[in-house]
Formats: structure tokens, C-alpha cells, sequence
């Protein structure tokens, strides 16, 4: 090479070799693939749901695919369906949705829906043409993945807070079974859930269950009779024949009666003696018990009404006590009364009324404000528990109402169909006997706590005065 050559090649640029910088694509491709694994193995798994074990004696042509269902609607499914290890029964394997974990708690009861047909009635009817199903009834203990089933549906399906049990016993078992009803004037009030022999066979006892809302029905002088069969009596008129119902003819039953002034509600374990028969005296009984889920509504307040007693002297040259008393209550008006608690008799002097409310004697002026139907305020404050105005309504039509009177007493009930609608007020059904000691006391509405009227009782007549803000004409004020 020449030296000419030499010099043009030291002309001539060079390549300088660097690292590629950017990642290779093909690197994003695995990890991708594993983002997708991991999304699909955690929506897998959470869609698994609770898996849980149930043992039943019969399987009742359950397959696997079938539904457990809680409500009316599927909470999971029966993945499957083997005999257990010691042939004594089935185990099946179910699949509970994660929003029905909850059903898989201590105590809760499984049991095969299928036909069935008996003197009660039918049940299951829907799985004669479509799939059977495993129904399910929560219970309240810690989480549990292990049941053992019921053969037969239970007879009360949910207990719930506040229900009652007691225990009847009897000489012999007659025509008491599981899961017949326990009736008041033909009303179920109640399931009985056992019969058996007692412990040291000298008798025979039933379990029963008392539904919530008719548990103040169950007094230590309650009476029990066995209401199974037909009484049939013979005489000069022929044959008499008498059944509580044909629901207790033809499956059992236990009526009951209760009478007035029973005593309190018995505790849960109470034991009462079971009678063959009603005797006429207890068919008679009317006690004035308040029943329901609740006798207000939550959160509803109780008025404490206030004795007033009113007196006067009449007479113009030979002077006689006379007095009248009721009940008041304190509002931020004045005390919320009947009338005639506010005004003396005609024969009274001026100035000799006087009302003592709370241990304060109030000289009476006619200075009270006298409404339609018999109610009157005295702008008196005698006591700091006063009932708001918020809770104060007019009422349109005759509603079921609670009376509260003396604090240390039970309210008296009134049904609305206890009462017609008459000059503004409520007339109440003279059946009902109520006594004068009630006269003044505050009527509250059940349905939202509301007070809605006064008792107001006069010549035996009781009624209910409503709420009013129309004044009498030509009353004082």
C-alpha cells in the first residue's frame, strides 16, 4: 500500500459499536400471561365460595349439580354426593356463595325439600316436576364447615328473639304430636316442637314454642287443654259436636285460655299441666292483653301521666265536700286534661275548686281553655317531663291504641274494632268494662307512638276523646 492509500484510509470514518438501550417486547409477554394466570386463579378461587360438609341419613335423589338454597333463592351449590365411611349415610360436599358465607355457622339446619303430604297439609310441591333441593336455615354460633342434616323439615323454621318455651305435661300422650299448633280462640299462637316421655317416665311432656308477638298471652294461671278430636255430647236435642279446628281435629293441638288479672309473663322452662278438656269457665275469659311484636314502635316514648285530684265545696248554707279525680298530662302548654278536672260542679262557690296535681295545690280561676270533645289545658307547669308537641296528632279513622295510666300498671289495650266513631270521638265497646281509675289517661296510637286522645270515663260510658284544636264557643279563657 502506498503511502497515498495510507492517507485516504486515516480519512475514512469508524463505526463505534454501543448496548441496544430499549427492552426487548418479548420480555412483556410472559408477564402478561402471569398477571392473567394470577387475575384468573384469584377469581377462581374467590368464586369458589365456602365449601362445607353436610351428613344426612337419606339422600332423597339430591344430585349433584342441585341447589341450597336459604330465602327462596340459591345461595350455593352440591358439588358432591358419596356415602360416608361407615355406610351409616351420605356426606355431601356444597359450595356456598361468598355472600352467603354467613349461613355457615354452628347451629344452622339443612334439611332435603321433596314432596310430602300429611294431615297438616303439602309441602315441596315445587320439586314434583323440578329438581330437589337442600334448604337452609342459619344459626347463630361461631363458623363451622361440618353439619349434620335434618330428615324432615323443622317445624319452626327460624327462632327468633323473644320467642317462649314452656313445657306441658300430661298422664297420657293422646293425640299430641310434633309440630301441632298451639291455638288461642282458633289463632295459632304457637308450634309444638317435642313429645316424649318425661325423665322418670311418670308422665308425658311437649315442648312448646310461644311466637313473639303472643308471648304476653302466657300467664302463671294460663290453662291448657288438649284441643286433638272430636267432644261429642248427647241430649234431649241430639248430638253436639265440638272442634277447635279442623287444622286440630285432624293433626292435634293444644288450645289455651288465659283470664283477667293472670300475673305476669311466665319465664322461658315454665311447666303447666295439660287438661283433657276446656272447661266452660275458660271459654269465657276475656282478658285485656296488649299483643304484637311490640306495643310501639321503636324508639317510641311512654307518657307518664300525672294523678289530679279536684275539690270543691257545694252547698249554700250547709257546706259538703265533692271531689273528682282523673289523670293529666304535663305539656308545654299546660296540663292536658279532661274538662271536668278543671271546673267544679254547678253547685260549687266561687273560688272554692281547688287541684291538687303532684303535691301542688292549684286554686282553679276558670282560666282553663276547653276544647271539642271534652279536653282542657290549665296553663300550670308542674312537672319538667313534658310531653312534645311533635308527638301529637290528629287522628281520622278508629286505630288499635294503647292507654297508659298508672306507671306500676300494664296499658290497656284498645282494638280499632273496639271502637266507632261518634260526635268527634271514639265510642269504646262497653264489653270492654272499663273502669273510671282510667278516666284522663293518654291514648296512643300503635302504629307510630303518636298521642292521639284522652280516656275520658263517665256513667259507665268510656270513650276516647281525640285531640282537637277547635275551642267550645263562649269557654273560658
Amino acid at each position: 500500500m502506498t503511502s497515498k492509500d495510507e492517507n485516504k484510509s486515516a480519512d475514512l470514518p469508524s463505526a463505534v459499536m454501543r448496548p441496544e438501550g430499549r427492552s426487548s417486547l418479548i420480555w412483556i409477554v410472559p408477564l402478561l400471561a402471569a398477571i392473567l394466570v394470577g387475575w384468573i386463579g384469584y377469581r377462581a378461587w374467590h368464586l369458589r365460595g365456602t365449601v362445607i360438609t353436610i351428613h344426612l341419613d337419606e339422600g332423597y335423589d339430591l344430585r349433584v349439580g342441585d341447589d341450597v338454597r336459604y330465602r327462596g333463592i340459591a345461595v350455593g351449590t352440591i358439588r358432591s354426593i358419596v356415602l360416608s365411611r361407615d355406610l351409616d349415610g351420605i356426606e355431601i360436599q356444597a359450595a356456598l356463595q361468598s355472600n352467603a358465607s354467613g349461613l355457615a355457622r354452628a347451629g344452622s339446619r339443612f334439611w332435603v325439600v321433596r314432596p310430602q303430604l300429611d294431615v297438616t297439609g303439602v309441602a315441596g310441591l315445587e320439586t314434583i316436576v323440578g329438581p330437589r333441593y337442600l334448604a337452609v336455615v342459619p344459626g347463630d354460633g361461631p363458623p363451622s364447615d361440618r353439619f349434620v342434616g335434618l330428615n324432615e323439615p323443622p317445624f319452626v323454621e327460624s327462632i327468633e328473639p323473644g320467642d317462649l318455651e314452656i313445657t306441658l305435661a300430661t298422664s297420657r300422650r293422646g293425640s299430641l304430636r310434633a309440630g301441632a299448633p298451639l291455638l288461642y280462640r282458633q289463632v295459632q299462637v304457637g308450634t309444638i316442637l317435642s313429645v316424649g316421655l318425661a325423665s322418670d317416665s311418670a308422665s308425658v311432656e311437649a315442648r312448646v314454642r310461644i311466637h313473639k308477638p303472643f308471648v304476653r298471652l302466657i300467664r302463671p294461671e294460663t290453662k291448657f287443654w288438649n284441643a286433638g278430636g272430636i267432644d261429642a255430647t248427647f241430649g234431649i236435642r241430639g248430638m253436639s259436636i265440638q272442634t277447635e279446628s279442623i287444622e286440630s281435629l285432624l293433626a292435634g293441638g293444644v288450645g289455651l285460655a288465659t283470664p283477667p288479672f293472670a300475673g305476669e309473663v311466665v319465664r322461658n322452662g315454665h311447666r303447666f299441666m295439660l287438661e283433657e278438656k276446656a272447661e266452660t269457665e275458660w271459654l269465657a275469659w276475656e282478658p285485656a292483653i296488649p299483643i304484637g311484636s311490640s306495643l310501639l314502635p321503636v324508639g317510641a316514648t311512654v307518657p307518664t301521666p300525672m294523678r289530679a285530684v279536684i275539690g270543691w265545696k257545694e252547698g249554700r248554707w250547709i257546706k259538703s265536700d265533692r271531689s273528682r279525680q282523673g289523670w293529666v298530662l304535663q305539656t308545654k302548654s299546660g296540663l292536658l286534661g279532661p274538662a271536668d278536672l278543671f271546673a267544679a260542679g254547678e253547685g260549687a262557690g266561687e273560688g272554692d275548686a281547688l287541684l291538687e296535681v303532684e303535691g301542688k295545690s292549684i286554686a282553679l280561676k276558670g282560666d282553663h281553655h276547653v276544647y271539642v270533645g271534652g279536653l282542657a289545658v290549665l296553663a300550670e307547669q308542674v312537672s319538667s317531663n313534658i310531653w312534645p308537641a311533635s308527638k301529637k296528632r290528629n287522628a281520622t279513622s278508629p286505630e288499635d291504641c294503647l292507654v297508659f295510666a298508672d306507671p306500676a300498671s300494664k296499658p290497656l289495650p284498645l282494638a280499632a274494632s273496639r271502637l266507632t266513631e261518634e260526635d268527634g270521638k271514639w265510642r269504646i265497646d262497653s264489653a270492654l268494662g272499663i273502669d273510671e281509675v282510667w278516666h284522663g289517661a293518654p291514648v296512643i296510637a300503635r302504629a307510630d307512638g303518636m298521642l292521639v286522645g284522652l280516656l275520658l270515663v263517665e256513667d259507665d260510658t268510656a270513650c276516647v276523646a281525640l285531640l282537637s284544636t277547635e275551642k267550645v264557643a263562649g269557654a273560658t279563657e
